[in-house]
């Protein structure tokens, strides 16, 4: 049997662990399973909110934190209440609006709360999130702006995502954390100190583990930070040439069920 210095895995979802069904594999479940079984740490990192990872997650392993919205939130268990909740000041978030409102070319503006979610229409961009939630979105308008406190901000536009995505991040770069999606067609938004790598950390100071003694797996821009500080940072094969960058090392497409194959490997599975 292999043995190694990694006490925890931290787990990107889409374009990792799940298919290009959005479920996970059958390797990569009894992979899991397999690390569970060593006393490996697992824990779920993923842009989706809590919801949807116990839809998809649940019945392989819930006893571990679990990491959602790319950082804003953690859970201590898959069903168990908040850990750790990072929002964005309401000041910062009504300027950004007001600024969106300014600028044209916004298609759609979601908010995350720790209740559900709003959307500034309810139009075909926002039934993803709907599958995601299992509930309809609330709407809001630009001048009456939801008064609780939101942990993600999420924008669409077609045609102008990447001049939308300059522009706000050049006004309020020093005040919330921005992610640039190169296949994903939102910008998102949370708080300036919020990313899975300062969510990592906070799960490893919980238990007292170092960073060099976990493993990070992901494929997109929001894993940058999470990758970049684990003790082996792991990018998949259908990764972003900016995240392979920073990996220690480059898995298998997700397709193939990369996730399994390199943690196979590692672990002695």
């Amino acid at each position: 049997m292999t043995t190694n210095p990694y006490k925890a895995v931290f787990i990107d979802l889409d374009g990792t662990l799940l298919n290009k069904q959005s479920v996970v594999g059958e390797r990569n479940a009894a992979c899991i399973k397999k690390l569970v079984a060593k006393g490996v740490k697992v824990i779920f990192s993923t842009g989706r909110p809590i919801e949807s990872v116990r839809h998809i997650c649940g019945a392989i392993h819930q006893d571990d934190p679990v990491i959602t919205l790319s950082g804003s939130m953690i859970h201590k268990t898959m069903f168990g209440s908040p850990m750790k909740a990072q929002t964005i000041p309401f000041e910062t978030v009504r300027n950004i609006l007001e600024t969106c409102r300014d600028l044209g070319g916004v298609d759609n503006i979601m908010l995350d709360d720790e209740d559900g979610f709003y959307s500034l229409h309810e139009n075909e961009e926002i039934e993803e999130f709907v599958g995601m939630f299992h509930k309809r979105p609330k709407v809001f308008t630009y001048d009456q702006v939801p008064s609780s406190a939101v942990l993600s901000l999420m924008i669409h536009s077609k045609a102008n995502r990447r001049d939308i995505y300059t522009s706000l991040h050049e006004k309020f770069g020093a005040d919330a954390h921005f992610t640039y999606f190169k296949e994903y067609p939102w910008i998102e938004i949370s708080n300036f100190s919020s990313n899975k790598g300062v969510s990592m950390t906070h799960v490893c100071e919980a238990y007292g583990f170092q960073l060099d003694e976990v493993i990070a797996i992901g494929d997109g821009a929001n894993d940058l930070e999470m990758i970049a500080a684990a003790g082996l940072g792991i990018a998949m094969g259908n990764a972003d040439e900016e995240v392979k960058a920073v990996a220690d090392r480059v898995a298998p497409h997700h397709t193939e069920d990369g996730f399994a194959v390199v943690l196979e490997e590692i672990f002695g599975l």
